[in-house]
């Protein structure tokens, strides 16, 4: 998958789908209004009057533009209600869909199996691990994912799907979802259900006026416009749905692709979709809630008369062209969900460090690198995440000692520092919170440092539990501990602004999506290729001439000379920098990336300090990149 490519596409699809429902609900506006002012002036009157029925709309301008401001702002309104509900992450989604949160605290082995796939998919992806939920109550087998940004997002599966699918099949499932999450649909296909819902909003009103028709005055007149609105309301529901059709179908096959590419496993997804084919209910829910949501599903949820979905038969021949589609028609086996831990888990042993062991070639493809992480970087997340220490791995199942562990990433590695930042926790915290921040800062420092980044992104479910204040109280306190240990490490500052950014897009997630252009960032480009030039060496010399090479590729004409990064000002300068960086257009993005590698790489090889670094720049930017691992040697 091309991340960037299908960032700037997603930006595309939703502004020509904006278009589109405008036309839809102007539509629909204007014939209701033609209906209610027409049916207004019947009342009282002769059906039989001679007078055109156009006639009588026309000769009401005033009334005429006071019914369309309603209908628009009962449109609107409805529309606008359901975008506050959906804002408010993946798990308010999942929540209204009736959906149960799944926590670390659980004992059953298929929920713990569920929440050790996802994490190991997210680590591997270089993304905020999702809130995992399970919807009880269907026996279907399905999934979706919802949410405006990684850091507020949700993935929750059916419980039919948790029973019935094997681990493989169900890592073919989340790997799905996590396509939509990396490549811009999800937040895409979160916001068409708000005008979708607007234009049922109006359908259902007119059925209530259709009730109220029946024992009033002129019940012809009222009873025939309630009718047509009626219809109109749901012919606008049936044109944002052939909206979402011409877009999703599309972009399931893709996501099929990628989740493909996750995996190296063509087997998984597939027998998973011919799972849906043989189950008794398919992919159907059993409750009518959230039908307008039905596009977030990876298979159709809703019997619809213009699908979201490609046909199942179609999605498993491009997985497997010599899958024998008869089979879709035998029989489910029953096979048990859970298998023998060693057999389900397939892992192998890999190395926790990239050893200076990536050159040049891979910098010159970094970008491609962004949003698509391949099955070592699977295998990588697994054991990353089992060789975690059993007390810390304890202190991500809850809000409170997450939240310790979020701050104790945070803490400086120099002593006098730390001291500084835990001094931050007292008057807001308390001492007992502090002295927990300090023990746990001790027990991370023994951890390589690839378990840091993890930890930020493992621990972001957990924190989402915590009252909204809480969290914005966290967000203020990694921002001033970033800010006393920005001078003394590059890598610690950025992970620093990395969990206040995670936390921020968590709490207010952004909707501006990137629109500058490179050469509108030059003084902000400067600076961050100077910190990180500077960071990677500590010669002044070696520090311009990786300068150089970064920058003088990404703005050949005109760049800014090099200076030294002010040892006082830059992490606060840079903070700006970053977040005006991160709207950048997706294709500078690209280019960003590719130029920081040839700097990072101007030695011919890069650390584990610098990868991670590279890493929370890349995350700041929202351009997740997997785990760097190491190469294979060279043969002789």
């Amino acid at each position: 998958m091309d991340f960037f490519a299908a960032e700037a596409a997603a930006h595309v699809r939703t502004r020509r789908l904006l278009i589109a429902y405008a036309f839809a609900v102007a539509a629909v506006v204007g014939a209701i209004s033609f209906i209610v002012v027409g049916a207004y002036t019947m009342v009282g009157t002769s059906l039989l009057s001679s007078q055109p029925y156009a006639d009588r709309v026309v000769g009401n301008p005033g009334l005429l533009l006071l019914t369309a401001v309603g209908a628009l702002g009962i449109i609107g309104i409805a529309a606008l209600h359901r975008m506050a509900q959906l804002r408010a992450g993946g798990g308010a989604v999942a929540t209204s869909m009736g959906g149960v949160r799944v926590t670390r605290e659980t004992h059953d082995p298929l929920r713990q199996r569920l929440l050790n796939v996802v994490e190991e998919l997210a680590i591997a992806a270089g993304v905020p691990v999702p809130e995992v939920y399970v919807l009880e109550q269907e026996d279907a087998i399905n999934a979706f994912a919802a949410g405006f940004t990684p850091a507020d997002a949700a993935i929750s599966v059916t419980r039919g799907a948790l029973e019935q699918l094997k681990r493989a099949e169900l890592q073919g499932v989340i790997g799905h979802e996590f396509s939509h999450l990396l490549n811009g649909d999800m937040r895409l296909n979160t916001r068409l259900a708000g005008p979708l819902f607007g234009l049922l909003v109006i359908a259902t009103v007119a059925r209530y006026l259709l009730r109220i028709g029946r024992g009033g005055r002129r019940v012809d007149v009222l009873v025939v416009a309630s009718i047509l609105i009626m219809a109109l309301g749901y012919l606008g529901v049936m044109l944002g749905r052939l909206l979402q059709a011409a877009i999703c179908r599309q972009r399931e096959f893709l996501a099929d692709a990628s989740s493909v590419q996750f995996t190296r496993d063509t087997g998984g997804l597939r027998d998973a979709l011919v799972r849906v084919g043989r189950a008794p209910v398919g992919s159907l829910l059993s409750t009518p809630e959230g039908e307008d949501l039905a596009h977030l599903f990876i298979a159709p949820a809703h019997e619809r008369r213009y699908s979201t979905h490609p046909p199942l038969a179609l999605r498993i021949r491009a997985l497997d062209p010599h899958f024998d589609l008869r089979l879709l028609d035998e029989p489910e086996a029953g096979s048990p969900a859970l298998e023998p831990a060693a057999a389900a888990r397939g892992l192998r042993p890999v190395a926790f460090a990239s050893s200076g062991a990536v050159g040049p070639a891979f910098a010159a493809a970094l970008s491609t690198f962004v949003g698509n992480p391949g099955l070592d970087a699977v295998h990588y997340a697994a054991a990353l995440r089992q060789s975690l220490p059993a007390d810390i791995e304890s202190a991500l199942a809850r809000g409170s000692t997450a939240a310790c562990l979020w701050l104790a990433v945070a803490l400086s590695s120099d002593t006098e520092v730390r001291s500084r930042q835990l001094a931050l926790i007292t008057p807001t915290l308390g001492e007992p919170v502090a002295h927990a921040v300090g023990a746990l800062g001790t027990r991370l420092a023994s951890l390589p440092v690839a378990q840091y980044l993890p930890l930020l992104q493992r621990a972001l479910p957990a924190l989402k539990s915590l009252p909204i204040e809480r969290r914005r109280g966290l967000i203020d306190l990694t921002r001033r501990f970033g800010q006393a240990n920005g001078t003394h490490n590059a890598r610690e500052y950025l992970l620093g602004s990395l969990a206040t950014r995670y936390l921020s897009d968590q709490v207010a997630p952004p909707l501006k999506p990137g629109t500058l252009a490179l050469d509108a960032c030059t003084s902000e480009l400067g600076l961050l290729f100077a910190v990180v030039a500077r960071r990677g060496s500590d010669d002044p010399t070696l520090a311009r001439r990786a300068y150089e090479r970064g920058l003088g590729g990404l703005l050949p004409q005109q760049r800014p000379d090099y200076h030294e990064p002010d040892a006082a000002h830059w992490p606060e300068q840079l903070d700006v920098a970053l977040a005006r960086l991160a709207l950048l257009q997706p294709a500078g993005k690209e280019l960003l990336i590719d130029a920081l590698g040839q700097t990072i790489l101007n030695d011919g090889a890069i650390g584990d300090e610098e990868a991670e670094m590279l890493r929370a720049v890349a995350a700041l930017l929202h351009c997740p990149l997997p785990p760097f691992l190491p190469l294979p040697p060279l043969a002789d």
